[in-house]
């Protein structure tokens, strides 16, 4: 029961916090109306129309009170005489839906930003006294609209009581920051809103209004059968094998029955081992169907090294259980081994789904399964993880999955249903929360798992650690967020100027990415620097298994580029030699890049 009362509690917190936002006298919040919106919607649409609910849809359906709340009591001030208010905000339908409700004119005005590039300007003549104004937006995405105001008069007009107060007023002028919660300043202001007051707003809050995609349907319901079946290792490989898997709130008391592979024969069948699991209810408010799920989870211990058990999982009365299964136990001494390693899934599961059955059959010797982040497009909507574990699980459940987190997966700011979904080893940094960084050994090899999306020099002393306490030959990293690039335009150098110098330090063989969606390996790199070989540098890998594809960008340290392709990867460590054997593969398991490493 390690995890429940976290993951019950990050749950709550994110159903049920508050934002910036309060009752204003006996004005109702945009907080409270939203949350009100969506749970009149989760009870009166059909699943149909949870599926299809778009903008358009979504205004239809408001209540005059709801839209009145939208329309203006997002951010309100008083002036203390008359203006114009200037709203420059996202071109054609990414305007705020209220602008033209409140009187508000599409004006012939621009403004550019260098980090945000080009806002339209709606323009509206106000009297003294309290103004408000709605939300962003109720469909999510773009940027948050920026509020100018210019007298009218000859006095300058003054704003007060200004409501949230997060938002801070200031002179509309060239090298003043636009929004109070980033550092993006603006250049050039059209003459028209010089000398203007401007009212900075929250780039944060743009979404705080949103009605679309916030409620779904999952088309993978729970029952009392089980199924999102998972294997992982929390402990070590050789002796140990967590187990984890799903059913309805109605199964409370669940069990792991298991024996060795070889006591378990049509002709003599010894009883197997019975584990009790820990079970956790997990709820998403956020679905329509199957709000709450029972997740069991069960570690085995004492496991006989370089062995095949067969197991299934169920409930207590016997009544469900799942087909039998297996895994094997890592080695205890060093053997030649393969592994699997997955760029980001992230869409087009179905598709994804047919990669990984095509991967197994190809290679069903496999000792486990690498994922590079990005598992899910929405990290925040368990829908999206129904996908992923009803095309995943026959293979996850015969094969360990060891991924890391992408940024996908912190959708909502913290990968709270990631960690409550996945059972993974515990000895990473200090500084980061458990299960989001670790290390694991195979036979001769160590596997370390950084997180990319938390502080890089906060996890490179442990980094350091781990690689210079293992006597492993082979030495892999994983992380999301590449430090060589196959995308245009993006660049991670604080991951870079943080973990490359330890990677060179101890020689790390191989780093294997994700987040740039065009596969890419690089010639070994060493201080930054292309080098003769593999024996001299390190070789970093960017791949997709997905159906969402990039650009690819040219780069000098490209040895091998490609786009358009869902590959997956099959890593074979041979003793004989010290040999590592690379190959790409594609959706139909033709191959696509190889490479060989020589100690």
């Amino acid at each position: 029961m390690r995890k429940c009362a976290t993951i019950v509690l990050f749950l709550f917190l994110i159903n049920t916090a508050p934002t910036s936002f309060a009752h204003v006298g006996d004005r109702p919040s945009v907080h409270d109306t939203v949350a009100n919106i969506l749970q009149r919607f989760r009870q009166e649409l059909t699943h149909e129309q949870v599926k299809t609910l778009n903008k358009q849809t979504a205004l239809e359906l408001l209540r005059p009170e709801e839209r009145k709340v939208l329309n203006s009591g997002f951010l309100t001030f008083n002036l203390s005489q008359p203006a114009t208010v200037f709203i420059a905000c996202g071109a054609g339908d990414r305007a705020p839906f209220w602008l033209p409700e409140q009187g508000f004119s599409r004006s012939a005005l621009t403004l550019t930003t260098p980090d945000d590039g080009a806002y339209e300007i709606w323009q509206k003549d106000v009297a003294a006294g309290n103004v408000g104004l709605g939300v962003n937006s109720i469909d999510g995405g773009g940027k948050h609209y920026l509020v100018f105001v210019k007298s009218r008069g000859k006095k300058a007009a003054k704003i007060k009581n200004v409501y949230p107060g997060q938002h801070k007023v200031v002179p509309a002028r060239a090298g003043e920051r636009y929004y109070a919660d980033d550092d993006g300043v603006l250049e050039v202001l059209p003459p028209e809103i010089a000398g203007a007051l401007m009212i900075q707003t929250l780039r944060a809050n743009r979404d705080v209004a949103k009605l679309t995609g916030e409620l779904v349907v999952t088309r993978y319901p729970s029952t009392p059968e089980p199924d999102q079946i998972v294997l992982s290792w929390e402990g070590d490989p050789r002796t140990t094998q967590t187990i984890t898997w799903r059913t309805d709130t109605t199964i409370a008391n669940a069990f792991v029955i298991y024996q060795p592979k070889e006591d378990y024969t049509f002709f003599y069948r010894k009883e197997p081992a019975k584990l009790k699991a820990s079970t956790m209810k997990l709820k998403t408010d956020d679905l329509v169907n199957d709000r709450s799920v029972n997740r069991h989870s069960a570690t085995l211990q004492d496991l006989r090294p370089n062995s095949t058990y067969v197991y299934s999982v169920g409930d207590s009365g016997g009544n469900y259980w799942s087909a039998l299964s297996e895994f094997t136990t890592a080695p205890d001494k060093v053997t030649p081994f393969s592994f699997m390693y997955l760029g980001d899934a992230q869409n087009g599961l179905d598709r994804w789904g047919t990669l990984m059955q095509n991967a197994y059959r190809q290679r069903p010797d496999m000792a486990f399964v690498l994922m590079a982040g990005d598992l899910v497009n929405r990290g925040a909507k368990r829908d999206d993880w129904d996908d992923l574990f009803y095309n995943g699980s026959p293979v996850f459940a015969k094969k360990p999955l060891m991924p890391t987190i992408g940024n996908h997966e912190c959708q909502g700011g913290h990968p709270t249903l990631y960690l409550s979904l996945f059972h993974l080893p515990t000895n990473g940094p200090q500084f980061v929360e458990p299960e989001r960084a670790y290390s694991f050994e195979y036979s001769n090899a160590l596997f370390v798992v950084l997180d990319s999306n938390e502080d890089a020099q906060k996890q490179a002393p442990w980094l350091d650690a781990q690689l210079t306490n293992s006597k492993a030959v082979w030495k892999f990293v994983m992380f999301h967020h590449p430090i060589y690039s196959s995308a245009k335009s993006r660049d991670n150098n604080k991951i870079r100027e943080a973990w490359l110098p330890i990677f060179d330090k101890h020689h790390v063989d191989m780093v294997l990415q994700g987040h740039d969606h065009a596969y890419l390996r690089t010639y070994p790199m060493k201080e930054d620097k292309r080098v003769g070989s593999a024996k001299e540098g390190t070789i970093y890998v960017v791949a997709v298994s997905g159906t969402k594809m990039y650009e690819q960008g040219i780069f000098d340290y490209t040895e091998k580029g490609f786009t358009n392709t869902s590959t997956f990867q099959i890593l074979d460590v041979q003793i004989s030699g010290d040999r590592l054997l690379y190959r790409s593969y594609d959706l139909d398991g033709r191959p696509v890049d190889e490479f060989e490493i020589k100690k």
